[in-house]
This record gives C-alpha cells, structure tokens and sequence, in this order.
C-alpha cells in the first residue's frame, strides 16, 4: 500500500489526506485510501480538480453506485451528458426556473442516508465544487465513538433491537429533533400522484440499531431521527424514550466534526457510522457540489441488510 500522509480534523473524528490527487492516482493509493476510510469514517482531501469520468471511475472502486430514489438530485438539462449515478447538490437555478440538482440552501436535520431503504448504499463521496466559506457548514457526529462510549447495560439493552424507517415520516419517532425537522428541509413530491409512487417504491423498513463491521468487530449505532418510526416490539412511548436516550448520547459535542467547506473539497462519508446535518445559508450564495452514492463492500465495511416491515409494534 501506499504511505498516505495524514492529519486529524478533530480528536474523535475525521482524517485529512494531504498526499493524493484523486485524479491520478498511482499503484497502491486506492487501498491505501481504503484502508483509511475503514479506519475512520470521515475522509477529506482538498484543492481537488475531478471530471465527472474521474468522480465516478474513483467512486466505483469502492463498489457498485447507486441511483438516488428522488430524481430531483439528477441533470436533467443534457441527457447527452447525465449520469444517473451522479447527483448534484445545489441552490443554483436553470435559465428556465428549474433547479440544478437538489436540497436548495435549506437547513437539513441530523439523518443518515437512505436508511429508509432496506439495502441502503452507505458510501458518500462529495466533490465540493463552488462552495461558499463559512457558511453552509456540514456537521458529521460519530456513531462509533457513541455507541463505544455508551453504558454497557445499553449495550446489552439495543443489541437485538430493530427500528422501523420511512422515507416520508410524518410523525418521527424522536420528540428531541422535532422542531427541527419541522423547520428543515423534507423532501415534498411535486404531486399527490408522485408522492404516491415514490411511497409504493420506499416503503418502510426495519434495520438494527447497531451495526457490525464483520471485517474488524466495530459496533455502530445505525439511527436517523427523522427517518425513524418505531421499534420493533416496543411500544411509541417506550420506543420514544429508548430512541431519545441514543440520541442526546451521540449528539453529545465530543462526537460532532463540524467542516467549513472550501471549493475543490471531496469528502467521504460512511453512513453505517455516521450521522450528518447541513446548517442553512442565504439563497442568494451560490453552492454547488456533485456528489456519488456507494454499496460499500461488505468484506471491509459495515453494510446494513434490512427487511420490510410488518407494520407491527
């Protein structure tokens, strides 16, 4: 493997490689970035300059990518040049009104990618392109670090339980979160007939509350606030206070890496073991990103294997 060099973006979580241009890399810098990731959740190489070729031929190392659900995320301005497995993240807008990409300039809430489906690709790899300073600040807390530091009667306690997911979850399980989710960014259908489908291709799902890397034995709390209905066997109240009690544990500020973006930023993010919030900015600022999604390989990374849902308690 190549030597990587490497500084840490905080005490408990995050590493920054300082040695790797990603669109050249050479023998042995794949593994070695590998290696990195299953080590630390959070990876950031700067001053980057990718094709949207090079963004996807590096993310497909990792795995197979996948499509987004929500087709707002897509370019839909030149489908000689789209790429559905690249989303853009932007509040950038086409000459004609429509928007470049998804998620505007919005505050969104602590969540964890696609946990409402039920083989979520948890790899994130996102290529900062115009990205305002000092605004728009992406928070990243360690799931990791939480569930180790957590009691070990806890431990014991959510070792066998199941949370119910859904992708559009008008009552979150956590009472913490919401005002927060109520005033964040949700997702809203462009129809009633939309909503309907998309409901039809997401429907709800259980996951584990804590995840295990077969590969190293690490344990990760596996939640998502507003995506969270439920767990299985438990009643709402019961479920309720179990799921708050995770909650204002992990969210502690020993666990949070907060990133101030620069442009040309890629940053990797593994959503097995993370969760992550955008803070809102003002919508005159321009920002944009593209960003792919990966089915991580489960021989080095944790990979969560979920089952529709019974509707039951």
């Amino acid at each position: 493997m190549a030597e990587l060099i490497t500084q840490k973006l905080s005490d408990n979580l995050g590493t920054q490689i300082l040695n790797i241009d990603l669109a050249d890399l050479c023998d042995g810098d794949f593994e070695s970035i590998r290696h990195q990731w299953q080590k630390d959740p959070l990876l950031l190489f700067r001053r980057q300059s990718l094709t949207e070729s090079e963004l996807l031929a590096f993310s497909r190392c990792f795995g197979a990518l996948d499509e987004h659900t929500i087709k707002d995320f897509h370019d839909d301005a030149n489908v000689e040049f789209q790429h559905p497995q690249l989303l853009f993240i932007s509040n950038l807008l086409f000459p004609d009104g429509r928007k470049v990409g998804g998620l505007s300039n919005s505050e969104v809430v602590w969540h964890t990618d696609l946990i409402y489906r039920s083989q979520p690709a948890s790899g994130s790899i996102f290529y900062g392109v115009e990205m305002p300073e000092d605004t728009g600040v992406t928070s990243f807390c360690n799931m990791v670090r939480a569930y180790q530091t957590l009691p070990a009667e806890l431990k014991k306690r959510i070792e066998a339980l199941k949370a119910r997911c859904k992708l559009f979850n008008t009552t979150p399980l956590s009472s913490l979160l919401k005002q927060d989710i109520d005033g964040g960014y949700q997702f809203e259908p462009k129809s009633e007939a939309g909503a309907k489908a998309m409901d039809e291709r997401t429907p709800e799902v259980v996951h584990d509350l804590v995840l295990k890397n077969p590969a190293t034995g690490e344990r990760s709390l596996y939640l998502s606030p507003n995506h969270a209905t439920g767990i299985v066997g438990m009643d709402m109240k019961s479920a309720r206070e179990l799921f708050d009690t995770l909650l204002v544990h992990a969210l502690h500020t020993s666990n949070i890496y907060s990133h101030r973006w620069r442009n040309g930023d890629v940053v990797l993010w593994d959503n097995a073991r993370l969760l992550h919030r955008r803070e809102a900015f003002a919508s005159h600022t321009p920002r944009f990103a593209k960003r792919t999604t990966v089915h991580m390989d489960p021989m080095y990374f944790a990979v969560a294997h979920g089952a529709l849902s019974d509707g039951g308690g």
